[in-house]
């Protein structure tokens, strides 16, 4: 065996790597079954018994029958002049390797006469193509039967072409079967001169040199490059050049994406029957744009350990590129099938390509990006979101929805390409956008039933994966919050920030709900942050009153609380955020980033999730913050008598948010009085020299979330003056615990 690296094949361009194939496809059927094959970075390696490629290229090759007798062009047209011309070179030489492509002319030239006397084909370039292709594979040798299944898949009564070989097999006038055969009249050539120069053609091929001269003959849309065209060169238009070995090993290389085998391993005809093919996305590339005409996309293994011919033949037969059970066919689902081990084993990466429309008319080979297989348990979360977004059709939906999907399907390759925390929560940003998008809409959003949530547990330990954040911490406590204690009762933070009811009815279809025509709290996502949380802690101060009913008396409040179920913040995050910056200043906290969080967060269940967040200390301490932070949380009385606990006035959130910070601050301390905690020496509200409506209204946005250490920030910034009978100081712990025990039987 003889090992040949062969710099000239390389996975891009899209010609060299179909050149490569196709080396591989005629070595293993017709010079050495054992040959093994794999991709390098310094090119196709080959493993085989040939000690000369380029020398059994030129002397013992036998092509491949390629004819397209239902394209105008293609050498069997009344008008077809120059394509009959190449056929009969070809036919007249009576070389044995041409045997099989005799046989073929003779059954494509048996089946247009019938065609045409059966009136499929009326005039020339016009009739039924697809009753022309079906009658032509009935009739055809076996040996045609490669090409016509890469050209066309015959579904019922229909052809559909996959993109890698246009249109059946054309390019618009550019016919790929007849530049074949002109290329095969030029390494086929057994004149002294011309065996010299294909020798020398297939040389520079495989070694990846230009010695020899290349040929001005079109290459079609697999090389951009080599394509020629206006603009290709600095003095206007150049040539197309070509090496025809180059031309005649891609055509062969195209055969192995034939679509019948498939189809038999896939669901149905259409995009899953062509290997490795699926529906254009503009996303994930530079070069790509929203609109742009394309054909679809093609994406191309490579894979580093030995196959033999027949391995790589299943590898292509098969075409496993499987997401959620099914096989891929939009750009997301090969992303997310090469991050769920949804490919053939023993491939190591894949070559994107899109077939865009470009230069004109002309289609052409992009090369989008190179992905490697990789298992990212992270991406599956993604089938969790998907089935909902497509029950929403771009061509029913209205300008914005179809705005939000557009952001939508963009976050969701990104996601399914990478898997990291940043791209899941723009991921779930982006859903909450297009729910926003669907409930405003009265059209659509009577077509598209509620979306149900799916539960924060899965996702939370993907979500804090990356650096920690105040954002992303602040986020999930305000989406985590429950008004309610019962889960049957319940109304989450999601459904009150966006347009979605909690229903009628209990159980399984209060987990979907309905749409609303306007959020409990409007605003979010178009006011600030700050405002509408505000406006969150005065919904909660107005219907907060009915949650005490059928409660326990160790569960009743004097005064409102906020939120009794959620993930409790740092006190730390919590005072930056009740920090307004000042004229000038940076902003210690990003609303921008708050926000994108929260519509992230917003996404998901947060029902029965819990977690501790390690507690960084305060840089900036808000006295008011601190003083009514234990009275939200439900502050019990010193005496530990079982009475209601202490909770912030009905009225509080409304007053801070019309800046009076200071009353609220001197009645806080006279509930905090009661509870046996006095300042010492006596507390001031803080006394900003910004906007007071401001500063309240931030303070009153802090106060949504639960705080994870009111009561211990508390205690180390304010005199502990309450003994109990015994003269011994209550235990500080027992008031963190706010929770009830009919709520920890509940959260469990």
């Amino acid at each position: 065996m003889a090992k040949h690296v062969l710099a000239g094949l390389r996975p891009e361009p899209l010609a060299s790597y179909l050149a490569g194939l196709g080396l591989i496809r005629l070595l293993g059927e017709q010079a050495d079954a054992s040959a093994a094959f794999f991709w390098t970075s310094h090119g196709l390696v080959v493993d085989t018994e040939v000690a000369d490629i380029a020398l059994w290229l030129t002397d013992q090759y036998r092509p491949t029958p390629v004819l397209s007798p239902w394209n105008s062009g293609s050498g069997f047209g009344v008008k077809d002049v120059e394509p009959k011309r190449r056929l009969a070179r070809l036919l007249a030489s009576m070389a044995p390797r041409l045997a099989e492509f005799r046989t073929a002319v003779e059954a494509a030239e048996r089946t247009i006469h019938h065609a045409r006397s059966a009136g499929w084909i009326k005039d020339e370039g016009k009739g039924d193509k697809a009753q022309v292709i079906q009658e032509f594979r009935n009739r055809c040798p076996e040996s045609l039967l490669p090409w016509i299944d890469a050209c066309v898949v015959l579904a019922a009564d229909k052809a559909l072409f996959p993109p890698l070989l246009g249109t059946g097999g054309n390019d618009g006038r550019f016919e790929f079967s007849t530049n074949f055969h002109e290329e095969l009249l030029v390494v086929l050539d057994e004149s002294e001169g011309g065996r010299a120069r294909s020798l020398a053609l297939a040389q520079d091929l495989l070694a990846g040199s230009e010695v020899e001269r290349l040929a001005e003959a079109p290459v079609g849309q697999f090389d951009p490059a080599g394509a020629g065209g206006q603009g290709s060169s600095p003095f206007g238009a150049a040539s197309s050049l070509v090496n025809p070995w180059r031309y005649v090993l891609l055509v062969e290389g195209a055969l192995l994406f034939a679509s019948g085998t498939a189809r038999r391993h896939q669901h149905g005809a259409g995009r899953a029957a062509m290997p490795f093919t699926v529906d254009s996305s503009p996303d994930g590339s530079d070069s790509g744009a929203d609109g742009e005409e394309s054909r679809g996309e093609v994406w191309v293994p490579a894979w580093s350990v030995p196959f033999t011919l027949a391995e790589v033949t299943q590898l292509f037969g098969e075409a496993r590129a499987s997401w959620r059970g099914r096989p891929a066919r939009q750009a997301t689902d090969f992303y997310a099938a090469t991050r769920a081990l949804g490919v053939a084993r023993g491939v190591d990466e894949f070559v994107r390509y899109g077939l865009q429309q470009r230069n004109g008319l002309a289609f052409v080979a992009v090369p989008l990006d190179r992905v490697r297989v990789m298992d990212k348990p992270s991406v599956r979360l993604a089938a969790q979101v998907e089935d909902w977004v497509s029950w929403i059709s771009r061509g029913e939906s209205s300008h914005a929805v179809h705005i939000a999907l557009r952001g939508f399907e963009a976050a969701h390759l990104t996601f399914a390409r990478d898997g990291s925390s940043v791209a899941l929560r723009n991921l779930l940003a982006a859903l909450t956008s297009l729910e926003q998008s669907v409930g405003r809409s009265g059209r659509v959003r009577e077509q598209i039933p509620v979306r149900m949530a799916p539960s924060a547990k899965d996702f939370l330990g993907v979500l804090t994966d990356g650096e920690e954040s105040p954002e992303m911490r602040i986020a999930i406590g305000v989406a985590s919050c429950f008004a309610g204690l019962v889960r049957s009762s319940a109304r989450s933070m999601r459904q009150i920030l966006l347009p979605i009811d909690p229903g009628e009815q209990a159980d399984r279809s209060r987990r979907y709900g309905r749409w609303r025509d306007a959020p409990v709290v409007p605003g979010f996502g178009i006011r600030p942050m700050r405002r509408v949380l505000a406006d969150v802690l005065a919904w909660r101060s107005r219907a907060a009153a009915d949650e005490d009913a059928g409660a326990s008396s160790g569960a009743a409040f004097n005064g409102i609380p906020t939120f009794r179920i959620g993930v409790p913040v740092p006190a730390a995050d919590l005072h930056m955020l009740a920090v307004v910056p000042k004229n000038g200043s940076s902003p210690s906290l990003s609303e921008t980033e708050l926000t994108l969080w929260l519509r992230a967060c917003l996404a998901l269940d947060w029902w029965g999730v819990r977690h501790v967040w390690r507690k960084p200390e305060p840089s900036e301490l808000t006295a008011t913050l601190a003083v009514l932070q234990p009275l939200a949380a439900g502050l019990s009385r010193a005496d530990d008598s079982g009475s209601s606990r202490l909770a912030l006035g009905p009225d509080w959130a409304v007053r801070l948010a019309a800046g009076q910070v200071a009353d609220v601050h001197t009645d806080a301390l006279r509930r905090l009085r009661q509870a046996g905690w006095e300042g010492a020496p006596a507390l001031r509200a803080d006394e900003p020299n910004n906007d007071r409506a401001a500063r309240g209204t931030a303070i009153a946005a802090a106060l949504v979330p639960r705080c994870a250490d009111a009561t211990a920030l508390l205690q180390r910034y304010f005199a502990f003056r309450v003994k109990n009978d015994a003269g011994s100081k209550p235990d500080v712990s027992a008031h963190e615990n706010t929770n009830t025990p009919e709520l920890a039987e509940e959260m469990s």
